[in-house]
């Protein structure tokens, strides 16, 4: 989890959750792409992910695209890194040998939970602000969700 706190995946996945945000309307992920300058299908899986993990809603079709699921207060960092980080594990469980299924990937997972505790302070509106203060995102834009 800690190795996706700086990476380029990370960080292009969230400028889209704040694009995403800050759009009244659903963003599909070719104009999330074009506004990135990222290739859609370095982004897809992600987003893919996140709908996956209730973060994201998707939507076909024409006006359709990404939303968010939930409000902004309530997905934090650790919930998107848990999402992106159940696709990595699936990969790691099938190359693992028994000494690291046995010792290495339980000390792994207590180490992931500690930090799971910390990153739970952070939450999408806690970038969305810092975007609006620098004025990178109006305002104005955010959508109002009023999902329960």
């Amino acid at each position: 989890m800690l190795d996706l706190l700086d990476s380029r995946r990370l960080r292009y996945l969230l400028a889209a959750l704040l694009r995403i945000a800050a759009c009244p309307q659903p963003l599909s992920g070719r104009h999330l792409a074009e506004i990135l300058q990222c290739p859609r299908r370095y982004l897809e899986p992600d987003m893919q992910a996140l709908v996956a993990g209730g973060i994201l809603q998707s939507r076909r079709g024409a006006g359709g695209g990404y939303s968010l699921a939930r409000n902004a207060q309530r997905i934090a960092l650790s919930d998107i890194l848990t999402c992106l980080q159940s696709v990595e594990e699936e990969k790691q469980q099938a190359d693992a040998c028994r000494l690291q299924q046995a010792v290495v990937m339980p000390l792994l997972q207590q180490a992931k939970a500690s930090c799971h505790r910390g990153l739970q302070e952070w939450t999408l509106a806690s970038f969305l602000q810092q975007a609006e203060q620098q004025g990178m995102i109006q305002a104005s834009e955010a959508t109002p969700n009023f999902s329960i």
